[in-house]
């Protein structure tokens, strides 16, 4: 956890200029701002060779306000061992074709700093989904090995140590995550909690980078 504190670190600096620009700047490249739910990088970075993938996108056009956009962090289907298997829903199979299972979005506020992490419903992110209990597995395999291009390099360094950094705190609102799909199902007999577009965000909670990094250092 320290060699990934380092790289989120290290990943920070170097998106931060002297000028103001932070990691929300980096994720445009040569673009001048932000289009509402558009994906950055566009396509997504995806590693097909360990089936991790994010993208950073948000729901506005401008830094009116203290949360500016979100990574969304996935592992592909394919890449998920044959073993571990989806949750066994009467439709488990709905979102095959958008072959991932998501793992964790990541809050950003608009000074380019982690707020947040939280959980998002099935129809929310089309995904093949799976337990709570597999979510450490997905944390340890999330890893980008891609060396096509040094500027999203640093930017997926970063993505890879927070969800590592942060993994303890994954596991546990993936867990409420579950817990939140159960008390709905419980409220609402014959509903479909997955599909149901009143339950949105499942979980949440609240993070701050330097407080995560003096916990693993002790200091």
């Amino acid at each position: 956890m320290l060699r990934y504190a380092m790289n989120v670190l290290d990943a920070q600096r170097l998106m931060t200029t002297a000028r103001g620009k932070n990691i929300l700047h980096y994720t445009l490249l040569r673009k001048r701002r932000h289009v509402r739910m558009a994906h950055y990088p566009k396509g997504d970075r995806i590693d097909y060779h360990t089936g991790a993938q994010y993208f950073y996108h948000c729901h506005r056009e401008d830094f009116d306000r203290e949360e500016h956009g979100h990574f969304h962090c996935f592992l592909r289907y394919k890449k998920i061992p044959k073993h571990i298997k989806p949750t066994p829903l009467p439709d488990w199979d709905k979102n095959i074709d958008s072959p991932m299972a998501h793992i964790v979005a990541i809050a950003m506020n608009r000074y380019g700093q982690p707020i947040r992490l939280f959980t998002v419903n099935r129809w929310i992110s089309f995904e093949t989904w799976y337990d709570a209990k597999h979510a450490p597995e997905f944390v340890k395999r999330f890893k980008f090995t891609l060396e096509d291009s040094a500027h999203w390099q640093v930017l997926d360094s970063w993505v890879e140590g927070m969800l590592h950094l942060f993994a303890p705190q994954i596991a546990w609102i993936n867990e409420k995550r579950d817990e939140t799909i159960a008390r709905w199902q419980k409220k609402h007999p014959g509903s479909n909690a997955y599909e149901d577009h009143r339950l949105e965000e499942l979980s949440e909670i609240s993070i701050n980078l330097s407080a995560q990094v003096r916990w693993i250092t002790g200091s």
